[in-house]
């Protein structure tokens, strides 16, 4: 009798893992990650910038809330936006990415600023990004290192650094 009860609870505990594990795998492909790259740097460059497209395929709302590498003193959250003739790189708490649409992370909008690097990535290689959601999931991303059209740094003010 005893065997048969702690079968009966093993197959129990056994179900439920398997729906949470199932549960929390349709979670993460609710939230899909196109394209992400770092921005090629010389190499005592102490800031460099990410992108991607970030798509969310859910019926809800979902917030990037941070992301962290390692071999960086920290990485943030940015929106660039036009401010008195000048542009403006203004440090967000999230970014929000509507249900059923893209948030797209590019030059001159929003991106992952990336601050003082222990040593900054050559052209072709990886950066492992952790991307942190709302909804308590992570996603970890490789972006490539490469090169982009250039932008006037002498029009940028940096801000919080």
């Amino acid at each position: 009798m005893f065997n048969k009860i702690k079968t009966m609870l093993l197959m129990f505990i056994a179900l439920i893992s398997f729906n949470a594990t199932f549960a929390l795998n349709n979670q993460l492909g609710n939230i899909t990650i196109d394209d992400p790259w770092v921005r090629s740097a010389p190499p005592n460059a102490p800031i460099l910038g990410a992108f991607m497209e970030i798509f969310n395929h859910s019926d809800g709302d979902i917030k990037l809330l941070s992301a962290n590498t390692n071999g960086y003193k920290r990485l943030e959250l940015h929106k660039t936006v036009p401010q008195d003739g000048m542009m403006k790189m203004i440090k967000q708490d999230f970014m929000l990415i509507s249900a059923h649409s893209k948030l797209t992370l590019k030059p001159g909008s929003w991106h992952i600023m990336m601050i003082k690097p222990n040593e900054v990535p050559r052209e072709g290689d990886s950066v492992a990004i952790k991307l942190v959601f709302d909804n308590g999931l992570s996603k970890t991303i490789y972006a490539k290192v490469r090169k982009e059209g250039v932008m006037d740094h002498k029009k940028m003010i940096h801000h919080q650094h």
